[in-house]
Formats: C-alpha cells, sequence, structure tokens
C-alpha cells in the first residue's frame, strides 16, 4: 500500500472525525443549557392535574399533563433562536410539549412524562428525534428532515460504537413514525427494522427478557409494542422476509388454537404494558392495549387486500377462508373489550370539546380502537374486492348469501365512519395519525360506490357521506405528505368516477366508472408522495422499486359500477343491532365482456332487493330531519328511539 493511499485514508477518517465531533459538540451545549437555564413555560399551555387511574367517563382531567390552550395556538417554537443550527432550550421543551399532546399514546407510546422529567439526562438523539416528529407542528416545518438526519447520524453513531441503549431504540420508533406520516415508506421502514433488530439483540421480543425488578421494564414494554403498533399499520405485507402478520399476536390463540405463536414458538412475546386509565378494575384491559389488539387485526385485513390484489382470494364463505378467520379473530378481541370502555358506556357523543383535549391520552387511543373496529369490517365487505375476484373466479360471480351480508355489513360499517368522523369534527379534535385519514378514505370509496343507488335517498345520502369523507382525509393534508398522496388519489378517483373533482349534491349518476390501480393503491395505501415532499429517503435511485402509472392507464382500467337496487339490511334492536339478518331472496349479477384490445373491463354489480330504505331508517335518522334541506348537518346525540327503530350509535357500534 502507497504512503499517498495511507495519508489520503488518514486525512478522510480525520474528517470524518471532525464531522462526528461538530454533530457531538453541536448538540451537547443543549444540555448544558437546559441544566443551567430556567425552563422557559409558555403561558397558553396550562397544566393539567395528573391522575392514572381517573376514569374519562367522570369529566376529571386525567393523565395529560401538556394541553395547547384552544383558539389561536402558536404552532412554533416561539423564539429567533430556531433559525440557529442547534435547538435552543424553549425549542426542546415546546417540542417535547408539542409530543404529548399529539403523539403520545397516539399511536406511540415509548415513554411517560416522569420519564423525561431530567431533560438534561437525555440523549441527543432522542432530542433530535422528538424535533424531528414534532417540528411538522411548528412555524417551521421544513427543519424536519434537517432534525431527521442529525438523529440517524448519531443513532449511526451508537450503534458503531456499541453503545446503544433504550432511548436509541425509542428515537428510531419516533423516526419511523415521523417517515410515515410524511409518506417515506422506505426510510420508515427501515427504522423500524433496525429497532425490531436492536430489540431481537436486547432479548426484547420475548417475555423472559423482562424481568420484573427492572425499573425499565413498563418502559421497554411500550416501546415493543409502540413498535409493533407501527408494524400492524405501515409495515411491509408481503415479500420473503415479511414476518407473518399471525406471528405477532398480541393475545394466545383461545382454546389451545393451532393459529399464532403458541404453536410456532416456544417463547411468548412479553406481555403489553400496564394501561389503566379509564379501567374500572384491575382486571380490564387498557385502551391503548386495546387498540394493539385491534391494530393486529387489522394487519391481518392488510394482508388480505394484498392477496386479493395478487388475484389469492379463496371464497370467502368458506370455513377455512382468511375471511372467516380474520372474523373470528375479531370477535375474539371485541370480547376482550371491557363493558367501561364500550361505546354505550363512555357516551363519548356526550363529551365536551375542553374534557376531550384534557384526556387525549385515553381518547385517541379509544377512537384508534373505533375507526380500526370499522374499518376492519368495510374493508373486508367492501365489494370492489368481490367484483375483481369474480373475473378469475366463477363462484364469487355466484349470487349468494355472502353478496347480499356482505353488502349489509359495508354500509352500515362505513355509515358509521362517518358518524365518528361528525364527532370527531364537531368537537374540533386534530387527529394525526394518517391511519385515521386512510380509514376516511376507504369509507370514501363505499360513499363513491353508492352515490350511483337507484334509491335517491341513498344516493343523496352516499353523497353528503363522501364529500365528509374528503373534508376529513384533506385535514391531514397540512402536516402529512402520505395523507396528502391519498388526498390526491382520492381526487383522481372523483374525477374518473364523475368526470369532476366536485361532486354536488345535484350529481345523481346511473353509473360510475371507478378505476381498478387507484382503488388498489389507495387500499393498500401506496399512494406515494412527490419526491420533493419526502422528509428524507434511503435508496439510492437506482435501487427504488419502480411503480409508474399514468393517468391514461388509471382511467382505462375500470369497473363500470350499476348499483341498481340497493342492500337490504334488517336491525334487530334487540340485540343492539350487532346483527343485520337476510331475507332469503337472492338478485342476479351480469357482467360484461372484458375488451381485448385494452385494459379496460366492466362489470355491471347489481345488488340485493330495494329494501334498504324501508327497514333501516338508522342510516339517516339524526343526519337527515328534514330531507328537503340536504345541507351539513351536525349530528343530533340524543336522538334515541325514533318511530321504533334505534337511532344510528345504537345499531353495529363497539
Amino acid at each position: 500500500m502507497s504512503l499517498a493511499f495511507c495519508l489520503q485514508r488518514e486525512d478522510r477518517l480525520a474528517s470524518l472525525e471532525e464531522k462526528v465531533n461538530l454533530i457531538l459538540g453541536g448538540s451537547r451545549p443543549v444540555k448544558a443549557a437546559r441544566q443551567d437555564q430556567k425552563r422557559e413555560e409558555l403561558e397558553d399551555i396550562p397544566e393539567a392535574p395528573y391522575s392514572k387511574n381517573s376514569n374519562p367517563s367522570s369529566g376529571e382531567p386525567a393523565f395529560e399533563r401538556f394541553s395547547p390552550g384552544s383558539g389561536s395556538f402558536p404552532f412554533g417554537f416561539g423564539n429567533n433562536e430556531d433559525s440557529n443550527p442547534h435547538p435552543s432550550s424553549a425549542a426542546v421543551s415546546k417540542s417535547l410539549e408539542l409530543y404529548f399532546h399529539y403523539c403520545h399514546r397516539q399511536p406511540i407510546w415509548c415513554f411517560d412524562y416522569e420519564d423525561l422529567e431530567d431533560k438534561g439526562s437525555l440523549s441527543d438523539e432522542l432530542i433530535y428525534s422528538v424535533l424531528a416528529l414534532t417540528a411538522r407542528f411548528s412555524r417551521e416545518p421544513s427543519q424536519s428532515q434537517r432534525y431527521g438526519n442529525t438523529a440517524r447520524t448519531l443513532i449511526m453513531l451508537r450503534v458503531a460504537n456499541g453503545s446503544v441503549d433504550l432511548e436509541t431504540i425509542e428515537s428510531l420508533c419516533l423516526l419511523s413514525y415521523s417517515s410515515f406520516i410524511d409518506g417515506d415508506v422506505h426510510l420508515g421502514r427501515f427504522h423500524l427494522g433496525l429497532a425490531f433488530q436492536l430489540c431481537r439483540s436486547a432479548m426484547m421480543d420475548i417475555d423472559s427478557g423482562y424481568p420484573p425488578e427492572s425499573p425499565l421494564t413498563e418502559r421497554k414494554k411500550r416501546l415493543f409494542w409502540s413498535l409493533q403498533s407501527l408494524e400492524q399499520t405501515y409495515g411491509q405485507q408481503n415479500g420473503f422476509l415479511s414476518l407473518p402478520a399471525e406471528n405477532l399476536r398480541p393475545f394466545c390463540a383461545p382454546h389451545g388454537g393451532d393459529r399464532g405463536y403458541s404453536k410456532d414458538f416456544e417463547s411468548k412475546p412479553p406481555k403489553l404494558p400496564r394501561d389503566d386509565i379509564g379501567c374500572s378494575t384491575p382486571e380490564d384491559i387498557g385502551i391503548w392495549s386495546l387498540a394493539v389488539h385491534f391494530g393486529w387485526v387489522w394487519s391481518r385485513v392488510r394482508a388480505y387486500v394484498s392477496d386479493c390484489a395478487q388475484n389469492r382470494l379463496k371464497e370467502p364463505w368458506r370455513h377455512d377462508s382468511m375471511y372467516t378467520m380474520i372474523l373470528s379473530d375479531l370477535t375474539e378481541v371485541e370480547n376482550k373489550l371491557s363493558q367501561c370502555h364500550r361505546y354505550d358506556s363512555v357516551k363519548f357523543y356526550e363529551r365536551k370539546a375542553e374534557e376531550l383535549r384534557m384526556n387525549r391520552g385515553y381518547w385517541t387511543p379509544w377512537l384508534k380502537a373505533q375507526f380500526t373496529y370499522h374499518c376492519i369490517l368495510t374493508v373486508l365487505n367492501h365489494p370492489f374486492l368481490y367484483i375483481v375476484a369474480s373475473q378469475s373466479n366463477p363462484n364469487l360471480s355466484i349470487p349468494n348469501a355472502f353478496w347480499r351480508r356482505s353488502s349489509e355489513l359495508v354500509v352500515l360499517h362505513a355509515t358509521w365512519l362517518v358518524r365518528m368522523i361528525d364527532m370527531v369534527s364537531e368537537r374540533k379534535m386534530r387527529l394525526v395519525d394518517p391511519f385515521f385519514g386512510h380509514a376516511a378514505a376507504i369509507a370514501a370509496t363505499v360513499h363513491l360506490y353508492y352515490c350511483c343507488a337507484a334509491d335517491p335517498r341513498l344516493k343523496q345520502k352516499s353523497i353528503i357521506d363522501f364529500d365528509k369523507c374528503r373534508t376529513f382525509l384533506k385535514s391531514f393534508v397540512p402536516f402529512s405528505a402520505a395523507c396528502k398522496a391519498l388526498d390526491q388519489t382520492l381526487d383522481k378517483m372523483t374525477r374518473i368516477a364523475c368526470g369532476s373533482e366536485n361532486v354536488n349534491y345535484e350529481w345523481m349518476p346511473s353509473k360510475i366508472h371507478l378505476s381498478i390501480p387507484l382503488m388498489w393503491d389507495l387500499l393498500q395505501i401506496n399512494c406515494v408522495p412527490e419526491p420533493q415532499e419526502m422528509s428524507g429517503g434511503l435508496l439510492h435511485p437506482t435501487l427504488i422499486p419502480a411503480i409508474s402509472r399514468d393517468d391514461a392507464g388509471e382511467s382505462s382500467c375500470t369497473l363500470e359500477v350499476i348499483v341498481a337496487m340497493s342492500p337490504e339490511v334488517h336491525v334487530n334492536t334487540a340485540d343492539g343491532g350487532q346483527a343485520a339478518h337476510m331475507q332469503p331472496s337472492l338478485a342476479n349479477m351480469s357482467s360484461m365482456q372484458s375488451t381485448p384490445d385494452s385494459l379496460a373491463f366492466a362489470d355491471k354489480l347489481v345488488a340485493p332487493a330495494d329494501s334498504l330504505m324501508m327497514n333501516t331508517p338508522w342510516l339517516w335518522t339524526g343526519q337527515f330531519p328534514d330531507m328537503d334541506n340536504m345541507d351539513y348537518q351536525e349530528p343530533e346525540s340524543g336522538m334515541g328511539n325514533i318511530d321504533g327503530f334505534s337511532a344510528w350509535w345504537d345499531i353495529g357500534n363497539l
């Protein structure tokens, strides 16, 4: 080896060491400043009493120490020091406040407020990760990428130096969530995968790695299951290296079932963390943990949609179909839902906005569980899945009880999603998790489908509900590039379906065209933001998977949908509306031949007998008190029973 080469190599090493010292040297004064300076409190952020055991149904403030004041709250770090290369003490304090208000238990739960009281001892990578996640709510959201890059560099130095600790993995969790909000799935899954690998190295993926005497046991559990929560919603669903969702079940298969980790693994995963907020007895499962349970079922639904997209659908009415197994898992999780968390007990529709703001640590996971439950049943019964599958599976083109049952369920639960959106919007409760936007987009596709229903009342209802879903999704656009991409995809679908991005109340179509590629993108959240809108990036352009799609291709591969009749739903109010009963009559379905010269093929779906409007007043009860006035109506939460029928919140709820 030549002397010149050795000198050049030493120069490069010296340059790298200098850069590392600059990064570390630049961030360490922040620690000193935090230790020496008095924390700058924001006058418009009052502290609320802290009580882990207070029940949200009592109306008392619980859990939240930080809660930005109502009205004109400045989403910023509050001073001009933020333009400096390194964050000020005030910027760090403000970012932590924003984190606890908008991200804590929503859905990630890495640490509690008490864990961060000694800010002088926090690692630099954790500080920069919190800054990267919360900068989107500040006056300078563009700083998120710079903070994220710095945090990632510090994390890699920890890995290289063999000094990874719990805060290092927590930082990866925060960065992963930040990337998913930005729609940068490659970077988000890299952070998530690295965090999982470090958890395996630390034996955090098995129950025996959590000694009860350790003071970090609960914090480690919260971190592990926060990573699982992100994997459930945003993880890779296919590929040889993907871990099957069945292996990540957060509870044992009942009665020694042959599915899940009880068979495949001798070691069990760690128990869920203690979470007694809103619980009435020590045996009750906490609401955050229940959201993780429902999230696991949602991950199974994502795998089901992936199978459908790859034409691997088994007839859903078969006892060994994935559809049937998912419904079984959903029922198992639903049975774990304690009475104290159920819809009729907590009475969300009676809560005031201030109460929800002060108890976001409870209500946001509660909303996540509710949205997930209804979204699971909406996607499982989405007519698009089975129309497409019927092209290659003749059994699915034969009308049977499943078609009727699924059409009833999809209308029911897509309507429920709109009701939840109504209540959240009425109380001006800001949700941040992109999952809520995705759920609204999915519900919007169902309501778009029924915009061409034969019954004019169902048609009007679907148009209005579709508009509500779009408005709710657009509320995520200012801070989430992922939801912006979803919104743009939905706009394209609308343009193809009705020839315009604006669906007004005078639009009365007899048929619509659904873009097949865009529907798959939306159901699988494959909507990728523009490159300049992504937060950082990971792969060289030569390794980025090519997803090319032009507008011509999106509009040519379409389904022509004609809902000549409406699905029939009979609600038995005695059982709380949990079951929708069916009539024995069947409907016919006809399909048109595919055009061999293009990607286009059209199907006409004829739904069951048109008795939906006669048997299900819950669909519009309280929403359309005056059918002549179709303007936006706030949901009326005190309607009770009307004309012998239960109001909408008593039907199909969780």
